[in-house]
């Protein structure tokens, strides 16, 4: 039960202001203590505030969240429509093996007098084609997905980005883009989990960890446990927690190997925003580009050095570029298909 000081509540119960909109609630300097919790009259009025106003609550937290700026509603898919979709997709592969399978016995009789070497070659090839089948997962613009893997293996695929892996060994997938793994240890067989993205290898037993193969680079980072690199210019690499790799597929050799402090400005994408740590302008809109594909131009060049320090939310556009504009005191306005950055 909440009790409140009629004290602390009465000056704002005497008042007749109204609140309809996020900006009645931006431009109340009250709320702005009670969402940043910095003042304890204030934070006592809007809990009772709240509690009272119900119908209010959705558009005071999208308020809270701007100044905060957080705003995170992710979905998960739940386990049991992952099993029903994996047993329908299970049918129809094994239907469509059959199928392939009686083509092939066809074939099979007509160069049947050509040689039994040829014979022998085809099964061969018959056995390793048909036999295997491949899942991929996508992720439109803006969007992420949460995936439970068949060996408990929990994935947070980002937004335009892909995970593709083969149904007889879900512990060996290819990425393109980017995705968080929290990959379960197989403490019985100590079977490893492979994830590919055409520069480097990822290698683990069980840990957790984030690999970005956007901009021409493969970046890693490690959460927990530790993993071994295999990279395409034939060195390893081993990583322990903290560890934050870039690796670049045009110049063939790590280009970034540092310890990082905190882990938030490398996975707060999984939990709907983006950190700027002192970023240029330019830096922080080419992360919203990837996010939601779009492009800005700048009309004044000398926005792009502009710098930013703060956390905008992902899951809502127009959210995320107010907060830019906020921090940065700069215009955006929609030309046609981009965005044009104009200085204030």
């Amino acid at each position: 039960m909440l009790y409140i000081d009629i004290q602390l509540v009465l000056p704002y119960l005497m008042t007749k202001r109204t609140y309809n909109s996020i900006h009645d609630f931006l431009n109340d300097p009250s709320f702005k203590n009670w969402a940043r919790n910095s003042q304890l009259s204030d934070i006592s009025f809007w809990d009772f505030w709240l509690k009272n106003n119900p119908q209010k609550k959705d558009i005071a937290y999208e308020a809270r969240d701007i100044l905060l700026g957080i705003n995170f509603k992710k979905t998960a898919i739940p386990e049991e429509k992952l099993n029903i979709e994996w047993n329908k997709l299970e049918t129809k592969l094994k239907a469509t093996q059959k199928r392939e399978k009686n083509i092939f016995k066809m074939k099979y009789f007509k160069v049947f007098s050509v040689a039994a070497s040829i014979l022998l070659i085809s099964l061969g090839v018959y056995a390793i084609f048909f036999n295997t089948s491949y899942i991929t997962h996508k992720t439109a613009y803006g969007e992420t997905l949460d995936l439970k893997l068949k060996d408990g293996t929990s994935v947070t695929l980002n937004s335009n980005s892909s995970i593709r892996y083969n149904t007889n060994d879900v512990r060996n997938v290819s990425l393109k883009g980017e995705a968080y793994f929290k990959v379960n240890k197989k403490e019985t067989t100590n079977a490893k989990f492979w994830v590919n993205t055409g520069d480097l290898k990822v290698e683990v037993y069980g840990t957790e960890f984030n690999v970005n193969t956007k901009k021409k680079k493969t970046k890693v980072y490690l959460e927990e446990g530790n993993i071994w690199l295999t990279m395409n210019n034939g060195k390893s690499k081993k990583m322990l927690p903290g560890n934050y790799i870039e690796y670049s597929s045009e110049e063939q050799k790590i280009i970034v190997d540092k310890k990082l402090i905190s882990n938030e400005e490398q996975t707060s994408w999984k939990n709907g925003k983006l950190i700027f740590n002192n970023y240029t302008l330019e830096e922080a809109l080419n992360k919203v580009t990837e996010t939601y594909g779009i492009k800005f131009v700048h009309k004044h060049p000398e926005t792009k050095e502009f710098l930013i320090t703060g956390i905008v939310p992902t899951t809502n556009l127009d959210i995320c570029l107010n907060a830019i504009k906020k921090s940065t005191n700069i215009i955006i306005k929609k030309e046609n298909t981009k965005l044009v950055v104009y200085k204030k």
